[in-house]
């Protein structure tokens, strides 16, 4: 494994809900193309433990609908085996596109305990309903790519990141969220290199209108600037993204 470069860097964290294969196929190569590094961020999240640790909870199994201690062994190792077999794969594809790759551990949330990190880090936030990202035999794709314009001073790496995606080739159509008009010349530059560039107009990008968007995506991948969401709460950010079926990128 390659040593990592001090930046760019994009934190990935991991924790037992685990990646889909195809989303960490993604992120390796966008680190690729924009010649960064990645962080993996291997998180332990005491709340579970904690659940795990009262003496009323069960789990119910699948095949007979019975139901059985979930005890704290049991979900130790569930979490060993889903984070290795992450950190493994990402691993792989790591040194094989020659992207350099180091991992971290840390205990909290994921949300919050990413966030906490180095302020100039982009993240990415694999999505808990891992449906959306597209495979097929040539590899996994970015059918809807949905951007996010605040009007603040990030817009344009926002824009620099989406192109690096669609100059993969992975991605099919972009959407821009923006109560902004677009300068032509940066629409044009998307357009070289995805099928289909279309803005979305909203009255306003507030606070209420991104936990929204991040909830009820219908993008596989959605990327947003940080700065954007320095007015949601924690709690409705962090929900938002459980509920969300899109990966997510937070742009610095």
């Amino acid at each position: 494994m390659t040593e990592l470069i001090a930046s760019p860097t994009i934190l990935v964290p991991i924790d037992m809900h685990g990646i889909n294969p195809a989303a960490l196929e993604i992120i390796v190569g966008i680190a690729r193309q924009r010649r960064c590094g990645l962080l993996g961020l291997i998180l332990e999240d005491l709340r579970l433990q904690q659940v795990a640790d009262l003496p009323f909870t069960t789990e119910i199994i699948l095949g007979s609908g019975r139901e059985r201690g979930l005890l704290r062994d049991s979900l130790a190792q569930q979490y060993r085996k889903v984070t290795l077999d992450t950190r493994r794969r990402l691993t792989e594809l790591a040194n094989r596109g020659q992207v350099a790759l180091t991992f971290d551990q840390a205990v909290g949330p994921r949300l919050l305990t990413a966030l906490a990190r180095d302020k100039q880090l982009d993240i990415f936030f694999p999505a808990r309903h891992r449906w959306r990202v597209a495979t097929s035999a040539a590899g996994p794709s970015i059918a809807r790519l949905g951007i996010v314009q605040s009007g603040g001073e990030q817009d344009m790496r926002v824009l620099e990141m989406s192109d690096a995606f669609a100059r993969t080739g992975l991605v099919r159509e972009i959407y821009i969220f923006t109560d902004k008009s677009i300068p032509p010349e940066q629409l044009r530059e998307l357009t070289v290199h995805s099928t289909r560039v279309c803005v979305q107009p909203t009255r306003v990008v507030d606070s209420g209108a991104l936990t929204r968007l991040i909830r009820h995506s219908p993008y596989d991948l959605l990327i947003l600037p940080r700065e954007g969401l320095v007015d949601i709460q924690p709690d409705a950010l962090d929900a938002a993204l459980d509920e969300s079926a899109s990966e997510v990128m937070l742009v610095n």
